[in-house]
């Protein structure tokens, strides 16, 4: 099967599969950060990624609690960066107008002349636009846009 599909196909870098990820918005859970995010933090609700109505998993309170009682804080957002190094997953994200880390890196991959990353943020520090790699002084990030659209007033079912 293996030679077949090599006759067919041709093997693409990691990079190359992970910029399809982030461009699609599409978050991955990596041993670096697989403690610290929850499915609507990753935006798994808006892409058909999480099902509310069944089935049993470990965390499942936790997340049917946050849909439906709670209001989401963190979520999933993409963002560009001018550098050479990708940025490692859990690598802190920082705000000047926070002063402290309002989010991490979920996933980073090289894109032409850039770096494209998904990142979990403060929903409110991420307003501010201003998000910084690493410290408080660290390169800046530009936010760009999701291929989906989330609704923030009605992501969280009442």
């Amino acid at each position: 099967m293996r030679s077949q599909l090599a006759a067919q196909l041709q093997q693409a870098e990691l990079n190359a599969w992970l910029l399809g990820q982030i461009r699609a918005g599409i978050g991955q859970v990596m041993p670096q950060t697989r403690e610290l995010f929850i499915p609507q933090m990753l935006n798994l609700q808006a892409v058909g990624g999480v099902s509310f109505k069944k089935g049993c998993y470990t965390g499942q309170e936790i997340v049917a609690r946050m849909q439906y009682l709670g209001k989401l804080k963190r979520r999933l957002y993409r963002l560009s960066l001018e550098a050479n190094e990708l940025p490692e997953p859990g690598t802190p994200l920082f705000s000047p107008s926070h002063n402290s880390a309002i989010g991490e890196v979920v996933i980073a991959a090289k894109a032409d002349q850039s770096i494209e990353l998904l990142a979990v943020l403060q929903a409110e520090a991420a307003d501010s636009g201003d998000v910084r790699l690493g410290t408080l002084e660290g390169p800046g990030l530009n936010l760009l846009d999701l291929p989906y659209q989330l609704d923030r007033d009605r992501e969280i079912q009442r």
